[in-house]
């Protein structure tokens, strides 16, 4: 290593000697000039003996100066005294620098942060062996045969897994709830089914004992737990594999300890799964014939793509359509890359946010370069007074890059400290609810790339201009009558160019910043048609260990609705077996006037089993006829309640009180589901579906579960039945009061974490929210710089203009005069940028067609408040050089010139 050393001894001689040592040698070759030129003349002996010593002395020099040119230290040389000379200049000029590096750090900063945040959820491969093989199978229906729609079906992943030819293998699982006691305390936990291939499908290991084995799926209850939970619930005891735990109150054996670095998630799951299970012979509901879902993981072969997969297995799926009545209608196999199915619900969040800090960086850059080019210009003197003294324009580009440079350099290392701050900001604020696994940082991929940004946007925005500043006539500016350099009007159009442009992209982030916030607005003000305060919603898990028939759970359910009554403070509580919040699909059911319809031509609405009181509890108002009673039990009238969507829908010109429905099953061909007498109408509810901005309303069926058959058992492999308990009171109702009538009943069940009503809706709206508010936070930034730009445009301007407003006002223009003059000149640039960036919003808006709800992609009201903002910062920021414009002082400015 020791040439290492050597190198940086050269390179510190080289700084220390910098513009010296060159100096001397050229003082040392006038010399030998001389000297030759006397010897030439006529000399003496001893001349001519100091004469070879000169030329001895300068063959060495010439042999040194050739020895550095051969090792390339010339250039370093040049970069140096360049580098030095360059932070000079920015010394002399600390308000050019400031608010140039200010400009960059804010656009470099935005977008490295925004890149960092893609590259943690996008680019950066999953934790798992080889994720570019590993894909997800989902079901499609027609009209969106590129979205998930349905998960998959059990007796179709063995057909697949067993007839199938681009996979290596192909694993299952599917989400379930697990109650966990520990020391005696119960606590509800993410869990999973899956098939003892699916670790060894997804490449996931174990770093304390051993995954799932084909053995596994035929012998006693066993699992495998993740890195979190052995931490937290176990202590990192080192013995844990072994060990038995109970699970859903029966004791399974732990096999081992997944990794901390293993993470699989499934549509954008919010967490991690804790405890996986594999599915075994006493799962009885996953055979051969089982409809139960499934979500499925394949791994590629390595000559197989994913669309020669799905080209497979829709062949094999029209086969399964025919063999299983159970089979969704007109559905198809959808084969995506896993790492893209992980962040199908972001993914177009995170694109378009990273477009906009693209779009934000531009302007960042083309600001910078303005301010560059101007300065330039005021420096076209000295450039031509260096070139005239023998500077040649190479070597003086050369000086201004690396100034430029300088400036991007500094502007870069500030805008990462920016990025770090807002990747922590970021974090803390999670605002999808979910945050990769890896976390965000700074990695060597977002350090290179922001490395090769900065250096790319100095070339272009700085350079250039730079060069332009060059191509001034030498002749022209030293022959300017009053040693201030004039401005050519070509500089004068480049720069006003760069602010029309700066101006064009403000408008772009302005209109969709203005469309987003809208669409957010719009969302956030439409009512749901439920209490959104004062209402806790929390979720109960009942083990079918305990609970083992319907009759069960509802006795288990009047207990606790009855005890929480009896609370003080508490208004109404009710349950369901059903989430309200968003809707996963219609149901098709028929009327009495319907019967014998088609399956497709049926109408369909959102199933919901619920509990009395359920309506009171989240405030759902009753319109017509009466809701559901402690009655109204199994071996009852079957009852259902309809909100007032159906009722328009549906039964628009008749009362619907007191007429039936019966829902219908596509693997039912004859029905054989109860009908059901309809005794009310309530207020219709808006929900959300999977990957959906827009809360809409939906035809709407409520029955009652205190209405299934008593001996009804539950669903098959249904370890744990989830009920969502709904109490509304007021504020001195607190968790601990809910928990502590649910321990009453049972005290080996857990009451997960509750949260308003109000939480849940903001957390399912989060995906408007995130993009109105950093849009929000773009268009600000660019209202700033585009300020800076239009103010700074201005101000060389009347700095350049001062003989000519001298002139003016010593003919008897006044003050208002010359401010007028400044603030038109700042409208018409300002004019020029909003027409061009009027145009390119008008066609980009409409890609945002789908981010938006309720507006027009056109919206003039967005478009006009976008012209309204930019033309009041144009005439505010040209307002301080107008003033300044109308307070020169003629003569001084006629004597300075």
């Amino acid at each position: 290593m020791s040439w290492i050393g050597e190198t940086w001894r050269r390179v510190a001689a080289l700084v220390r000697r910098g513009k010296f040592a060159r100096e001397l040698e050229e003082e040392m070759r006038l010399h030998r000039e001389r000297k030759e030129g006397d010897l030439v003349a006529g000399g003496t002996e001893g001349e001519e003996a100091r004469y070879a010593a000169a030329r001895a002395f300068g063959n060495a020099t010439a042999l040194k100066e050739r020895g550095r040119e051969a090792w390339g230290w010339r250039w370093l040389e040049d970069f140096v005294q360049d580098l030095r000379f360059g932070a000079r200049m920015l010394r002399k000029n600390p308000g050019f620098t400031f608010v140039a590096v200010v400009t960059l750090a804010l656009g470099i900063g935005a977008n490295t942060a925004m890149f960092s945040i893609v590259n943690a959820w996008l680019l950066r491969p999953l934790p798992l062996k080889r994720p570019q093989e590993l894909v997800s199978v989902w079901r499609t229906r027609a009209e969106a045969p590129r979205q998930p729609a349905y998960f998959n079906l059990y007796h179709d992943y063995l057909v697949w897994s067993s007839r199938n030819t681009t996979f290596q293998s192909v694993g299952a699982t599917f989400e379930e709830t697990y109650v966990l006691m520990v020391t005696g305390e119960p606590e509800q936990i993410h869990g999973a089914v899956a098939s003892w291939n699916f670790f060894e499908t997804v490449g996931g290991t174990a770093e304390l004992g051993r995954t799932f084995e084909a053995q596994d799926a035929q012998g006693a209850p066993v699992c495998v737990i993740s890195h979190g939970l052995w931490v937290r619930a176990f202590h990192s005891a080192r013995d844990i594999a072994g060990r038995t735990i109970q699970l859903n109150r029966k004791l399974y054996r732990v096999l081992g300890v997944l990794p901390a670095s293993f993470s699989f998630r499934v549509l954008d799951r919010p967490f991690e799964t804790e405890v996986w299970t594999p599915l075994t012979h006493n799962n009885t509901g996953y055979d051969a014939t089982s409809p139960l879902p499934v979500a499925v993981i394949g791994r590629l072969r390595s000559v197989a793509s994913a669309a020669q997969a799905e080209a497979e297995l829709s062949a094999l799926q029209e086969q399964l359509n025919h063999d299983f009545p159970d089979e969704p209608k007109n559905s198809g196999v959808l084969v995506v890359n896993l790492q893209q199915d992980n962040t199908r619900n972001i993914r177009s969040s995170l694109l378009l946010l990273f477009g906009a800090v693209g779009v934000l960086l531009i302007i960042a850059c083309v600001n910078t370069g303005s301010l560059i080019l101007g300065r330039n210009t005021h420096r076209a003197k000295e450039f031509a007074v260096r070139v005239a003294l023998g500077c040649n324009s190479r070597r003086l580009l050369q000086q201004l890059s690396v100034e430029v440079l300088t400036i991007f350099a500094i502007g870069g290392i500030a805008g990462l400290a920016i990025a770090l701050t807002l990747l922590r900001g970021f974090a803390t604020w999670n605002p999808f609810g979910v945050l990769p696994t890896s976390g965000f940082s700074l990695d060597a991929k977002v350090l290179a790339t922001s490395v090769m940004v900065v250096c790319g946007a100095a070339l272009v925005f700085g350079s250039l201009p730079a060069l332009r500043g060059l191509q001034a006539h030498g002749e022209d500016v030293l022959r300017g009558s009053s040693g201030r350099a004039t401005t050519p009007r070509e500089q004068v159009r480049w720069r006003n160019l760069f602010v029309a442009m700066e101006i064009s992209l403000s408008v772009i982030l302005l209109v969709g910043a203005g469309l987003l916030i809208s669409t957010f607005v719009k969302i956030d003000s439409e009512p749901t048609g439920f209490r959104t305060r004062d209402v806790l919603v929390g979720d109960i898990a009942l083990p079918s260990a305990t609970y083992r028939t319907s009759a069960e759970t509802t006795r288990f359910c009047e207990q606790l609705l009855r005890k929480l009554r009896e609370t003080p403070g508490l208004r109404a509580a009710g349950a369901s077996l059903s989430w309200p919040f968003n809707v996963d699909g219609l149901a098709p059911l028929e009327t009495e006037k319907e019967q014998g319809l088609p399956m497709e031509q049926l109408p369909r609405a959102a199933t919901f089993e619920v509990s009395p009181g359920y309506f009171d509890a989240l405030g759902i108002p009753v319109l017509r006829g009466r809701t559901l009673n402690d009655h109204d039990l199994a071996g009852s009238l079957q009852l259902a309640i309809i909100s007032d969507e159906m009722a328009h829908t549906y039964f628009a010109d008749e009362d619907p009180i007191g007429k039936r429905i019966r829902f219908r099953y596509i693997d039912q061909p004859t029905p054989t589901e109860p009908w059901l007498t309809i005794v009310g109408v309530v207020g219709s509810t808006r929900s959300v579906r999977y990957n959906q901005i827009g809360w809409d309303k939906y035809p709407a069926v409520y029955t009652s579960f205190f209405q299934r058959p008593e001996n009804a058992p539950r669903g098959p492999n249904a370890d744990i039945e989830t009920v969502h308990l709904y109490v509304q009171g007021g504020p001195p109702l607190g968790g601990s009061d809910i928990a502590a009538a649910v321990h009453g009943i049972d005290p080996n069940l857990p009451l997960s974490s509750l949260r308003t009503t109000d939480e849940i809706v903001s957390a399912l709206r989060s995906q408007p929210r995130v993009r109105a508010i950093l849009f929000a936070g773009f268009g600000g930034l660019t209202l700033l710089l585009a300020a800076i730009g239009v103010g700074g445009v201005m101000g060389q301007m009347v700095e350049e203009r001062r003989r000519d407003i001298g002139v003016r006002m010593a003919l008897g223009a006044i003050g208002s005069d010359i401010r007028g003059m400044v603030l038109r000149k700042s409208l018409r640039l300002a004019g020029y940028g909003i027409a061009g960036g009027l145009l390119v919003s008008a066609v980009v808006a409409r890609l945002l067609r789908s981010f938006l709800f309720g507006m027009s992609a056109l919206d003039p009201v967005t478009f006009g408040a976008a012209v309204v903002l930019l033309c009041v910062v144009a005439l505010a920021a040209g307002l301080v050089p107008a003033i300044r414009a109308a307070s020169i002082d003629p003569m001084e400015a006629l004597r300075v010139e």
